[in-house]
């Protein structure tokens, strides 16, 4: 791992039956069983991937065997590598139909979320967690910004969404990135929340400590072209410097 943030991304659909048969192997039998309750093949092969791909990003950082790790799950629900130590990364996973995405980071809380827009929304469902009037949506895209953000953030948290937290406010600190405040204190809660790169069909928002260097991503369903020099392109950053995001085209971190 590169010592910032890492948000591997994967499209299902564009990995074979051959891929995802091997992905497959990867799992545990906990997760084997998971997968194979899902009725829809679009949703077994979503999770098939995206818990692989979690295998294999932590195995890469932690310089372990994807096989061998072990996941429990926390107090509130949330899911935990266990034997690894307080100092084992932090990481988080989501995953919808046509795009699933994991964020792992040292020394920082980290929470990612992704979701495939859809038309017809209704803007008012952000209304218990977010203050009134601080939501300016200007369309379906502008919503799950919105709502992705909201995901990610209390996935950092190590909490689920619940209208029982305290409801918070993103405040601009550069392009596609904001800091995230309580909203009736209008005090920070020390983190930040970007809108990373994806196809138009869906949004991906993380969520990560103020004290985070950087985000790199990872096109795991490009693995297998990978390039001999990738480029680094900043794609945007805050004020502060807290958000520089590197991208490289198919980026492998061996």
């Amino acid at each position: 791992m590169h010592g910032g943030v890492e948000v591997w991304t994967a499209r299902p659909d564009r990995l074979g039956c051959d891929v995802c048969e091997q992905l497959a192997a990867v799992l545990d039998d906990e997760e084997r069983g998971r997968a194979g309750r899902l009725r829809c093949e679009e949703d077994r092969r979503s999770f098939v991937v995206a818990h692989a791909m979690r295998r294999i990003a932590l195995g890469l950082a932690l310089a372990m065997d994807p096989h061998d790790l072990r996941f429990g799950v926390g107090v509130h629900g949330q899911p935990m590598l266990l034997d690894a130590g307080d100092d084992g990364p932090a990481f988080s996973l989501s995953r919808s139909r046509g795009l699933v995405a994991v964020a792992i980071a040292s020394g920082s809380p980290v929470g990612v979320d992704v979701e495939a827009v859809r038309d017809g929304v209704d803007g008012a469902l952000l209304q218990p967690y977010m203050a009134a009037g601080d939501v300016p949506l200007q369309g379906e895209a502008d919503f799950y910004v919105h709502w992705t953000a909201l995901e990610a953030y209390w996935k950092a948290r190590g909490l689920g969404l619940s209208s029982s937290h305290p409801r918070i406010r993103l405040e601009p600190v550069g392009d596609d990135c904001w800091e995230v405040q309580f909203a009736d204190a209008g005090e920070s809660t020390g983190m930040l929340v970007m809108r990373l790169p994806c196809e138009e069909s869906h949004v991906l928002a993380l969520a990560c400590g103020n004290e985070a260097a950087s985000v790199r991503l990872v096109e795991f369903d490009g693995l297998a072209r990978m390039p001999v020099n990738a480029s680094e392109e900043a794609l945007s950053s805050c004020k502060d410097g807290h958000c520089a995001l590197a991208q490289g085209h198919n980026i492998f971190s061996a």
